[in-house]
């Protein structure tokens, strides 16, 4: 399976998940359709397969993120926006346990989750880093 077509079936799994949620390989949606959908999910690489350690392997590490999004008003308090984006996180989790119980498994792991409400007033955002091992 090629890297497009494992971030595709990750879109994929990720929406049978969210169900009503956007979930999107295009990384404008995030302005584009925000006021369109509650929440959106954007599955995006981060860069190319690197090789194992220093091609000693033929195991391929491909990183990728995915950045969870809401619009909130102002009033919001950092504890509301906490709570969102720790359901967004439960999410995540979820995706990547489906995918370790999967018999063809697409072998995620999730490697950080990162947002700062300073930055971001009307937004409650999580980013994502993760990466597929032995590709």
């Amino acid at each position: 399976m090629t890297p497009e077509q494992r971030l595709n079936t990750v879109k994929d799994n990720l929406k049978q998940i969210v169900g009503i949620h956007h979930v999107t390989r295009n990384y404008s949606d995030l302005d584009t359709e925000m006021d369109k959908h509650e929440r959106i999910y954007a599955v995006l690489s981060s860069g190319f397969p690197q090789f194992g350690s220093l091609y000693d392997t033929e195991d391929e590490v491909h990183n990728f993120m995915i950045v969870a999004q809401q619009l909130v008003n102002e009033s919001t308090t950092g504890e509301q926006k906490e709570a969102i984006e720790f359901s967004m996180l439960e999410v995540i989790k979820e995706l990547v346990a489906q995918d370790g119980e999967a018999n063809e498994p697409l072998n995620l792991e999730l490697v950080s989750a990162r947002t700062s409400r300073q930055m971001d007033p009307i937004h409650a955002w999580v980013l994502f880093e993760l990466r597929f091992n032995d590709l």
